[in-house]
């Protein structure tokens, strides 16, 4: 049975960070995926002029070095296996999985809050602390996203939990109740 791109992705975030594991690199080797990740975001192109047949291997080799520069071996290495493989369009995907699995090892949380208005950062710091404690997150990184239409209150939502306070939702739930 064929495997989805991300379960593909996923084998392969997952052998670096047991190899990064056993290597006692684990930092160093997220920093260089984010690295880059950052650079493939910014040149949307890079990965088709990588794998392009009309690109001299040469060439190739050249610009996955560029890529990968002063990166760990563990990660030049991942490179050129995806690019052996003709999978270096799934990178930024292992490098999304590699990050998932650190933060879940760590207990690194992404969270989105959603609020009528934009908080300030003391304001998101409390929400962050409230969320770790409902969660049990080590460490929660925040990022809040302003929609007018929850009217007020604020909806906390990471990949795996949603706390909705927002007025919306409990005006929704009154009438609901109202109309019962």
């Amino acid at each position: 049975m064929a495997k989805n791109i991300k379960d593909i992705a996923n084998q392969y975030a997952k052998a670096i960070f047991e190899l990064a594991g056993e290597q006692d690199n684990v930092d160093e080797v997220l920093t260089d995926l984010r690295t880059i990740k950052t650079v493939l975001d910014e040149n949307q192109n890079f990965i088709t002029i990588a794998s392009s047949a009309d690109v001299a291997i040469a060439s190739r080799d050249d610009l996955l070095k560029t890529l990968t520069g002063n990166s760990t071996d563990s990660v030049k290495n991942l490179v050129k296996l995806l690019q052996v493989n003709n999978r270096l369009n799934i990178l930024s995907i292992v490098v999304d999985e590699f990050v998932s699995q650190y933060n879940e090892v760590n207990g690194i949380v992404d969270v989105q809050a959603t609020t009528a208005v934009a908080l300030d950062d003391g304001r998101l710091d409390k929400l962050a602390s409230v969320f770790a404690s409902k969660t049990g997150a080590q460490q929660v990184n925040i990022e809040n996203v302003v929609d007018e239409s929850i009217l007020g209150g604020v909806i906390l939502q990471s990949q795996s939990t949603l706390i909705d306070g927002s007025l919306q939702t409990k005006i929704a739930k009154m009438k609901a109740q109202l109309l019962g």
